[in-house]
């Protein structure tokens, strides 16, 4: 019996997220082969080496076995549109002693010493890269046991540079990188002029804040982004870098950024188009809504550490032609005792007629905290403005650690 081409690329694109069945379907005939393969290379993530009994890292890695496939098939290698590489992860543990210290002994991640990913690059032609340091943030605070760009074996840097400068990369990822500079970081992406998404967090600059090299003057970077994140929690600031009048970011659409840096109203100014913005709200720099919640805004996500506090703030602050559709506020658990909040609420909602939804993400800021749908309940009877027009939504995070927030998602 014939299956038509068309019914079996449609099966298999059903199970795109289940990959067992996909690694079945690659096996099972000749007409299943080729769009199996297609979904299983599209996204290829390499793993750390586990260490073995004595410690060391094991020498059949992810990385090699992955460098063995495309050597020896090597017609899978176009398939492969994005490559997630993971620096630090789940082969180290991050435990700690009763005295805070870490029992397992830091060290530079796996890229630092591996020459095998150096070969797999210049292999593929992906659209879409990331490094990234999966550890909490006060494990590695200072960069110490991040990947060093200056320090990378010659013929890596080359690969991954080639990467970064390629006219066909559309979107990058970095977390935990020590550079030089700011002006090195962004010269790796000078030549990526089709770049439309960039996410930039824990980066670390060798030269001191007041000699670091400044962006050149006659350098223009024009890339096309439309997505930018960046987070200054555990990182030196960066953000400001990118307010240079040769660097174009223009096309920004949607902007996320977490910093303690108090300038980062002047980015929103300089984004003309910007619709979705994420923003930290820091306790420390304590940046004027006013100066962030722009007109062209349709989505505003705020992380706060004090939601009854920022709920009116938001609304107090929003221009009276704003055309927000949604706002998010997320942050711990906190009472809402007062009526003020709903009554500037219901003052000054007519500002916002594109409104539909707020939305409240939360966590538990203490275990001693009573259960979240009694806290939401309390919520909603302290704000009827909302609730009457059928706008508040609830959402709990769960396993926020309340001493290292925000989560890390915002790292």
């Amino acid at each position: 019996m014939h299956v038509p081409q068309e019914l079996v690329d449609h099966i298999v694109d059903d199970l795109h997220d289940d990959t067992p069945s996909l690694k079945s379907c690659s096996l099972i005939a000749r007409t299943f082969t080729s769009p199996a393969q297609t979904l299983l290379f599209k996204k290829i993530e390499i793993l750390p080496p586990k260490p073995d009994a004595q410690g060391s890292r094991s020498r059949d890695s992810l990385c090699q076995r992955f460098h063995k496939i495309l050597t020896l098939s090597p017609h899978l290698a176009p398939l492969v549109y994005e490559l997630h590489i993971v620096l630090v992860g789940s082969e180290t543990s991050f435990d700690s002693d009763e005295n805070g210290r870490y029992l397992q002994a830091r060290r530079a991640p796996w890229i630092m010493s591996d020459g095998i990913l150096s070969l797999v690059l210049p292999l593929l032609n992906i659209k879409r890269i990331s490094l990234l340091e999966n550890s909490p943030g006060e494990w590695n605070g200072s960069g110490s046991f991040s990947m060093n760009w200056n320090n990378l074996e010659r013929d890596l840097q080359s690969a991954l540079a080639a990467v970064f400068s390629s006219p066909t990369l559309e979107s990058v990822h970095l977390r935990g990188i020590v550079v030089q500079s700011p002006a090195q970081l962004l010269s790796l992406f000078s030549e990526a002029t089709y770049l439309t998404s960039m996410s930039i967090s824990r980066i670390y600059f060798t030269q001191k804040y007041h000699r670091r090299d400044p962006w050149p003057e006659l350098r223009p970077w024009y890339p096309q982004l439309q997505s930018l994140f960046i987070s200054e929690l555990f990182s030196d600031s960066s953000s400001h870098y990118l307010l240079h009048p040769r660097v174009d970011l223009s096309q920004i659409i949607s902007l996320t950024i977490a910093t303690d840096w108090g300038g980062a109203e002047k980015m929103i100014e300089v984004i003309l188009s910007l619709k979705h913005l994420q923003f930290y709200l820091s306790n420390r720099t304590r940046t004027p809504l006013h100066s962030i919640l722009t007109p062209t805004l349709s989505s505003v996500h705020l992380f706060t550490q004090d939601l009854p506090f920022s709920m009116p703030s938001i609304f107090i602050s929003c221009p009276p032609e704003s055309r927000l559709e949604k706002i998010i506020l997320e942050g711990p658990t906190r009472p809402f005792r007062s009526e003020i909040a709903d009554s500037v609420i219901n003052s000054t909602i007519g500002n916002l007629s594109a409104l539909r939804t707020v939305e409240i993400r939360a966590y538990l800021s203490d275990k001693s905290d009573p259960p979240f749908h009694e806290w939401a309940a309390k919520v909603r009877s302290a704000l009827p403005s909302l609730v009457g027009r059928g706008l508040l939504t609830f959402m709990e995070i769960e396993g926020v650690d309340t001493d290292t927030a925000p989560h890390d998602g915002w790292k």
